[in-house]
């Protein structure tokens, strides 16, 4: 069922214009959010730690419907465009606007690529993260770590978008070999970061003022490779335009003391740092709809660790 359904969605995103196309979108994401309870206390909670406010605070609320209503779009306008998979990277590149700092988002990965041991292109589940994917591989090829879904023909066509995309797919129950041969090889892979884990598992770190446990295998695979951490981002304006804008910084490597586990710790949280800093001023751009701190949905956000929001920092987002 799936399978069709991404199918159909991905004949009516090609063939309904924008407008119309994200509108619908927006309202059948916010409608989801609306009844799927469990997601929605996952999300509010997860916004509520960001601005540093109670779960009941109406702001999270608003920013969690609005982070459901902006997926939505974003889902149909990577439909659309992979679609039109001989159009999509002219019409990427020229809808295209750079917010990283000079000399550029393409020339800091080329700084990145100098090195000679690979880049680990680090982001998250915000704004429009295969758009981001898009704009890196117009430099050099790129790899994409993507988890498998239950149905196959589903992956056959995730791939195939992808790859229509400029990207070739490294799937994640047999990436961490393949990730080591493309960086060994001087090449390119990024790979969403964000996945929460239970307490007590995998490396701790703090995000937004909070203990969470997230996997440290970026970190151990830039320590056993040398390879640089480039963190790097795509977002849409307030309006939600056909705008796409990036915003990369400059990169960096593991660090190294001769303590592993310190090493893969520190170097982690250097990572959630970068992803921190972009998801800030724009909270409701990241899609994460299971609960990322352990216990956060269920208590209050502690406010003295995580400073609220003022009135000026709300109204730029």
């Amino acid at each position: 069922m799936r399978y069709w359904l991404l199918r159909a969605a991905t004949w009516l995103a090609a063939r309904v214009p924008r407008g119309a196309r994200i509108t619908v979108a927006g309202v059948g994401a916010t409608l989801v959010f609306s009844l799927w309870r469990s997601k929605q206390r996952a999300t509010v909670a997860n916004m509520a730690q960001i601005i540093g406010a109670d779960e009941h605070d109406p702001y999270a609320f608003r920013l969690a419907r609005d982070s459901w209503r902006d997926h939505g779009r974003y889902i149909s306008d990577f439909l659309a465009l992979s679609a039109r998979p001989h159009q999509v990277s002219d019409y990427v590149v020229a809808h295209w606007r750079d917010e990283a700092p000079a000399p550029g988002s393409l020339n800091l990965l080329d700084e990145a690529r100098a090195a000679g041991k690979g880049v680990l292109i680090v982001t998250c589940h915000f704004g429009a993260w295969d758009i981001a994917g898009l704009i890196t591989a117009t430099r050099a090829p790129l790899h994409v770590v993507a988890e498998r879904f239950s149905d196959p023909r589903v992956d056959t066509l995730v791939e195939a978008q992808r790859n229509a995309m400029g990207m070739q797919v490294l799937w994640m129950e047999k990436s961490p070999r393949q990730i080591l041969r493309v960086l060994q090889q001087g090449g390119m892979v990024a790979i969403l970061v964000d996945r929460p884990l239970p307490a007590g598992e995998g490396t701790p770190i703090e995000f937004f003022g909070r203990r969470c446990y997230v996997p440290g295998g970026v970190a151990q695979l830039a320590l056993l490779a040398g390879a640089a951490i480039f963190p790097g981002f795509a977002y849409y304006d307030e309006a939600f335009s056909p705008t796409y804008y990036t915003k990369v910084l400059p990169h960096f490597f593991a660090t190294r003391t001769g303590d592993r586990e310190a090493d893969v710790i520190a170097t982690t949280q250097r990572i959630y740092d970068a992803l921190a800093s972009v998801i800030r001023p724009r909270p409701a751009q990241w899609a994460m709809f299971r609960p990322f701190w352990p216990g956060v949905s269920a208590h209050p956000a502690p406010v003295a660790q995580a400073p609220a929001m003022t009135a000026s920092e709300r109204s730029q987002v």
